[in-house]
């Protein structure tokens, strides 16, 4: 697989953004966002600003995105948000019409490291993890955007549920061990937000297991239910170390549910998932 980071600008700026006691940290699945051209979820560019609109209200330092076609899809929201709200991205490029993606307000330093890929596997179709490393003022930590299998109405045949069920264990057995390696090596806190395409205390046919019994990694948003039905669990989540768990702001765990004060079908043209958002206190 051929993967590029598009880089849009320099990371590092001088502009501190507003907020320097807290981190808020969020993730989006902005499904099928497209460049305009041919798109599988075509948009107008009133829909594009709607999605900004949305993102400006998680009010998130960093968010993780997933769903987006490439860099030129990701600019037709960007150019919403780069001058009054001053966010920067970048989007994780190979093959496919989905990849993961970055936001990050000016102020906040990210280096990209480009992709992990144990999360693709040769079962199935899987994407790589995008890897940054982020500062806000003294504070640091290395996180990955990932989108795991998901089983959907593709996998019509119990064969091919049990495959993507198997090939979210493995992903959620590749997260552990990237983990594992950047706090033993790296000494630094550690943040896995995405769509994980299952959610953590699920009984049967659980796959999330290998992250859920880590003693050193924590699901914060494993209690959230879907904007869409409130009986199912959210399946986009924020997953952070434990001294990051250690500076979580409790009251801060929520869903920007924009299905509550949007007309149906406007939400629908935004996604059929909301921002998930977290935010931590800093030293």
């Amino acid at each position: 697989m051929m993967v590029a980071v598009a880089i849009m600008v320099a990371a590092c700026t001088h502009t501190q953004p507003s907020g320097t006691g807290r981190l808020t940290v969020a993730t989006f699945n902005i499904e099928w966002l497209g460049d305009g051209v041919a798109d599988s979820k075509p948009r107008s560019d009133g829909e594009y600003m709607r999605i900004a609109d949305i993102i400006i209200k998680t009010e998130a330092d960093v968010i993780g995105v997933q769903e987006i076609e490439n860099q030129a899809a990701l600019n037709k929201v960007l150019r919403f948000l780069k001058q009054e709200h001053e966010y920067e991205g970048i989007v994780l490029e190979g093959s496919g019409q989905q990849h993961t993606g970055l936001l990050w307000r000016k102020g906040i330093e990210v280096t990209p490291k480009g992709a992990y890929m144990p999360l693709v596997t040769s079962a199935g179709r899987s994407r790589p993890g995008l890897v940054v490393e982020c500062k806000k003022g003294d504070f640091d930590w290395v996180m990955m955007v990932v989108h795991l299998k998901s089983t959907s109405r593709f996998d019509s045949t119990t064969a091919l549920r049990e495959q993507a069920r198997t090939i979210r264990l493995q992903q959620a057995d590749a997260i552990v061990r990237w983990a594992d390696s950047v706090i033993t090596n790296k000494d630094m806190d550690v943040v896995v937000v995405g769509d994980f395409n299952d959610f953590p205390d699920r009984k049967a046919n659980a796959t999330l297991t290998a992250i859920v019994e880590h003693d050193g990694l924590h699901f914060t948003t494993g209690a959230l239910t879907s904007c869409k039905d409130s009986k199912w669990k959210t399946i986009d989540h924020v997953v952070v170390s434990s001294t990051m768990k250690s500076r979580l702001l409790d009251p801060s765990i929520r869903s920007e549910n924009f299905y509550q004060y949007l007309e149906k079908p406007d939400a629908e043209k935004v996604s059929d998932h909301c921002p998930v958002v977290v935010s931590f206190r800093l030293p």
